[in-house]
Order: structure tokens, then C-alpha cells, then sequence
């Protein structure tokens, strides 16, 4: 099975997120995670570049997990 191509996601959006890691912003990330829709609260602990593809270490609650950037379908500031 082969890992479906990376798609890049536009500057503004990654600023975004490095912002929330940065500041360690509560969000709402809603993303595919092996064909999955999830919605979770937490953390960005970090972004980065790993294999040709970006990701974010994203903490939530039930642990860390890592998502490709563009499986992110939206992110928001989590209420508290």
C-alpha cells in the first residue's frame, strides 16, 4: 500500500498553526486520521517536516498523535 501524495497547504494556515504551538493555544482540531473523522481539544506541541510531508505532535487528552497537515480539515481556538 502506498502513502497517498502530500498535499501542501498555503503559508497562512501553516503561520496559523505554528502560532498556536508557539503560544501553546488551546484548539479544536477536527482532522482524518486513517480514514477517520475526529474532533479533539488540545495542544500543538510542535510542527514540522518529516519524509516530504508537514505534520503537527498534537496532545490531546488521550495522548500525543501525529497528523499530516493536510488532513487537518479545521482548527479553532478551543473554548475553556
Amino acid at each position: 500500500m502506498s502513502e497517498e501524495r502530500y498535499e501542501p497547504i498555503s503559508c497562512d494556515y501553516h503561520d496559523q498553526l505554528e502560532e498556536a504551538a508557539m503560544h501553546k493555544k488551546r484548539v479544536e482540531l477536527e482532522f482524518e486520521l486513517e480514514g477517520v473523522t475526529q474532533r479533539e481539544t488540545g495542544t500543538i506541541a510542535d510542527v514540522y517536516s518529516s519524509n516530504g510531508a508537514e505534520f503537527v505532535k498534537f496532545v490531546a487528552p488521550e495522548g500525543p498523535v501525529e497528523i499530516r497537515l493536510d488532513h487537518i480539515i479545521s482548527m479553532r481556538q478551543a473554548s475553556r
